[in-house]
């Protein structure tokens, strides 16, 4: 460990100090038939003559250059080409290349070091739900990196943009209508190295219609109450609830035969995974219609499936040595794509586009877990063991509508041509988990091997069945408008505009508990006990029950924004540029708690009485404005360069609690497997954004961009740790007193000889969360979560002279950052370690049709790690997840 440690510093401090080198301004002499003087943005790749690479890259980093110039505010972009040259498959690892972004959990990103929610993700400009049980956020891994055009991450807010602003604003913008025919197939395949014949599997499928409909009936014919006695007090026709023999008996079969109404049929065994699966198809084309008018449209249609196996060792921090697990774990993940464009235009004024797009996910999971602690100790044969499967289907559904217009000015030479967008986007998204299990059993092992002798399920325990339902609507529309002007020394642009969103969401959840006895009928795995004929068997101790777990589990939520802004841009001499606005936003939100188990009216009765209440917590208004200010100085030819850019900026933005987090329910958070409970009185965070931005571009495409950012957080949304059992783990949330987090970021791009060229940046910050010191918190004062001190991003890039050979070799790597503070245990917080990912992509290109590429991922094999350092001083590593190395080979070809 320490000699893997020290290799990855090593590797560290070698691509930092190539990327401060290049703070020297560096020009490389270029043909200007091979090399147009245009300023190119950071992590492109150098242009070539060769046609077929010119179609490649150089018009979208034209585009992609000058949009990123031409900002008033700060932001970063990635275009297409850049995606495909590193070879990523989805938004999410696309974005780990942006400056000062890390991923978490693979799908969730941080913008300098603050976590998803201080970040706001848009879909072509708006608001779209997310299929995640316990977020508010977009999972971006859900997204392909083949539909999309350009993501642009804004890191200094502008009044156009929601105020809910932290971080960043990730908008994803997908491919528009083609200008010309297009027709791509692609076809892939691929594996990891952690996959083989120690997969895992199991029965069922777990692909069931969700909670069976015949359970759906008996808990309103039995009022919420199914089990044996809850029956029988229905069947009842005696005034003090006596029962005949026959209703005795009757209640008992009808109990068992709703029991057989579920899938047990999860008994997980080893198999052999295959081998990864993808393709996709493009089909577009634009048709002219007479001088004036062009109509266009386009198809895309994608799948892709991966076997992956996420084994993970877990260590108790106080007795690492006594309390101990290891989950063998198998996840397969399907996602599909499916969409449609089309669009007219006429005489490039006014554009008018329509798209359609339906996104699916779906994951099978079985996981075996082997647990020893005091009580079931391996040396004296005795280990505990939990069976888990879970099936998930995610689906989102977006169709949008977008309209670009342009006017010729209205009369002199003052007005310019005034430009009015608009969009209007109508999405909703479900996500099941139809009868999510859990089934713990006991072990005898072979001390000396560990071999498994032979296997009980656990008596006076239940087997847990979870029925999950996420429905989530959102409505966005708006429009922006913008009146240029004219003056001797001055250009001054008038803009303003109007969004609405509406998202309301339902969440239902139902848990049923199989309850056992003793008896030799529990030995053997969940495929032997819990079969058709034992449950049949009226000798054998089973119930069926609905729980009602550890309260109110289901809610319903809905949220309004009603946003006015306006904002002056203003260009002096063509070296100062004042840009200055604000918005207003008028924000309503409420989050119910439903008992869904609740037949008499008293749950609802209670929470309608409350919603009279001055100091009720379920519903909340509030309106602001929030201002921004941006100063830019501009100057070609300074410092050697063609263009300098110097920016500065203030913005006074909001971050609100997710739904969830303001709810009065209790849930399980599906990462970590924890129960966590919302906080009805938890209140925005509200923050002062202050940057500044220097960019220099240079001769042959070179650039350099430098940042100093700083943000103060009054009231940051923290976790923290509530009591519970030994055994048991409640999470919370709370505002702390103040945070606030400060940082350098700098990157560039710079072209060598022979086709090579090289792109980095780096970010480098610290963070400070202030807590209530009687809150309980090991360390008061400590970094805010997800925060590392420095985040690297480097490439190594190639086109061969032919333009038939491209390659990349991508590094990132993100120091340590806070996984969870410590309460009331005396512990040391938990810190997620540095993982160090250094990728590879080479692309072939044998004729301008055909196109190989093939990648590879994790080349240093690491896994992900948690460390926690107890009582005694001990460092432990509490969590250790396996990712391996991935290979994959792809083949397109282009009509």
């Amino acid at each position: 460990m320490q000699k893997l440690f020290t290799n990855r510093h090593k590797l560290f401090v070698a691509i930092s100090a190539a990327s401060f080198s290049m703070l020297s301004p560096v020009s490389v002499a270029q043909d200007d038939t091979e090399q147009p003087a245009i300023p190119m943005p950071a992590i492109e790749a150098p242009v070539l003559e060769e046609m077929m690479v010119v179609g490649r890259q150089q018009s979208g980093a034209q585009t992609i250059s000058q949009e990123r110039m031409e900002d008033a505010f700060a932001a970063d972009l990635m275009g297409s080409d850049q995606i495909s040259r590193t070879g990523d498959s989805n938004v999410a690892v696309a974005l780990t290349r942006v400056t000062g972004v890390t991923l978490n959990q693979g799908k969730y990103v941080y913008v300098r070091g603050l976590g998803e929610r201080y970040s706001s993700v848009q879909l072509n400009g708006a608001q779209v739900p997310s299929p995640e049980l316990t977020r508010n956020v977009l999972p971006l891994d859900i997204i392909p990196a083949s539909i999309v055009d350009s993501l642009k991450v804004q890191k200094s807010y502008s009044p156009d943009l929601p105020a809910h602003f932290g971080g960043g604003n990730v908008d994803i913008r997908t491919k528009s209508v083609p200008d010309e025919f297009v027709f791509n197939i692609t076809l892939g395949t691929g594996q990891n190295t952690g996959s083989g014949s120690d997969d895992l599997t199991y029965s069922g499928g777990g692909k069931s219609d969700g909670l069976p409909a015949s359970i759906d009936k008996a808990l309103d014919t039995y009022q919420g109450n199914i089990d044996i006695n809850g029956i029988r007090r229905i069947l009842s026709t005696e005034v003090d609830d006596s029962v005949t023999p026959a209703q005795a008996l009757e209640s008992i079969l009808i109990n068992r035969d709703l029991m057989l109404a579920i899938n047990r049929d999860v008994d997980i065994r080893k198999d052999k995974s295959p081998l990864d699966q993808n393709g996709a198809v493009a089909l577009g084309n634009s048709w002219d219609l007479g001088d004036d008018w062009t109509i266009g449209s386009i198809l895309n249609w994608s799948e892709k499936t991966e076997w992956r196996n996420k084994d993970q060792e877990r260590r108790g921090v106080g007795a690492p040595d006594v309390t101990y697990s290891s989950i063998k774990r198998t996840v397969e993940d399907t996602k599909e794509l499916g969409s449609v464009g089309v669009g007219i235009n006429y005489q490039d004024t006014h554009k008018v586009e329509a798209s359609y797009m339906l996104i699916g996910n779906e994951t099978d999971e079985a996981a075996l877990t082997f647990a020893q602690n005091s009580n079931n100790n391996l040396a004296d044969g005795n280990q505990k063991v939990t069976y888990e499967t879970r099936y998930q289907d995610r689906e989102l559904e977006v169709t949008q509508a977008t309209g670009k217009h342009s006017f010729d000015q209205l009369s002199g030479d003052i007005l310019g041509n005034v430009e009015i967008d608009w969009f209007y986007s109508d999405s909703s998204v479900e996500t099941n988990i139809p009868g999510a299990a859990t089934i713990g059993g006991d072990n005898t092992v072979d001390p000396a091997t560990g071999e498994i002798l032979s296997t009980r399920i656990t008596s006076n325990s239940s087997a847990q069945f979870a029925f999950l339902n996420l429905k989530d609507d959102v409505i966005s529309n708006g429009w922006n408008a913008k009146l240029p002007l004219a003056f001797d020394n001055a250009e001054v642009t008038l803009s303003g505009g109007y969004s609405y969103n509406d998202k309301s969401r339902e969440y239902y959840g139902y848990t049923a508990l199989i309850d056992v006895g003793g008896g030799d009928f529990l030995v053997g795995t969940p495929g032997d006990v819990f079969t058709d004929s034992k449950i049949n068997d009226l000798n054998n101790d089973f119930t069926l029950t609905m729980s009602r777990g550890f309260g109110t589990e289901s809610y319903v939520a809905a949220q309004m924004t009603d946003a006015f802004y306006g904002m002056i841009d203003a260009t002096f001499n063509d070296a100062w540029r004042l840009t200055a606005g604000a918005r207003y936003e008028d924000f309503r939100t409420a989050v119910l708690p439903i008992d869904l188990l609740d037949y008499t009216g008293v749950t609802l009765q209670q929470l309608i009485d409350k919603l009279d209440d001055e100091n009720q917590t379920y519903a909340r208004r509030n309106d602001d404005v929030y201002p921004s200010m941006a100063l830019t100085f501009m100057n070609d030819g300074f410092m050697w360069t063609e263009t300098f850019q110097l920016r500065l900026s203030y913005a006074k933005t909001v971050v609100r609690p997710d739904l969830r987090e303001l709810s009065d329910v209790v849930y399980i958070d599906p990462e970590l497997n924890i129960r966590v409970k919302g906080n009805p009185n938890l209140l925005d965070s509200e923050l002062d954004n202050f940057d500044i931005r220097g960019e220099w571009y240079f001769d042959g495409g070179n650039n350099l961009t430098a940042s100093l950012f700083y943000k103060d957080i009054a009231g940051a949304i923290e976790q923290k740790l509530e009591p519970a059992s030994d055994s048991d783990i409640l999470m919370s949330f709370y505002n702390a007193e103040s945070g606030e987090i400060y940082g350098l970021e700098i990157e560039g791009l710079l072209n060598l000889d022979y086709g090579f060229f090289f792109s980095s940046n780096l970010t480098l910050s610290d963070s400070e969360v202030v807590s209530l010191k009687n809150a309980g918190f090991t360390n008061a004062v400590r970094p805010m979560t997800g925060q590392s001190a420095y985040v690297l991003n480097a490439q190594l890039g190639y086109d061969s002279d032919d333009g038939k050979h491209g390659a990349a070799l991508a590094y990132n790597i993100a120091d340590e950052k806070l996984a969870f503070a410590a309460v009331l245990t005396g512990h040391d917080d938990a810190f997620e370690q540095p993982f160090s990912s250094l990728d590879f992509t080479y692309s072939y290109y044998p004729i301008e049709q055909l196109t190989f590429k093939a990648k590879l991922r994790n080349l240093l094999d690491e896994d992900r790690e948690i460390t926690q350092t107890n009582l005694s001083g001990q460092n432990v590593t509490i969590l250790t997840q396996e990712v391996g190395t991935s290979m994959s080979l792809d083949i397109s070809y282009n009509f």
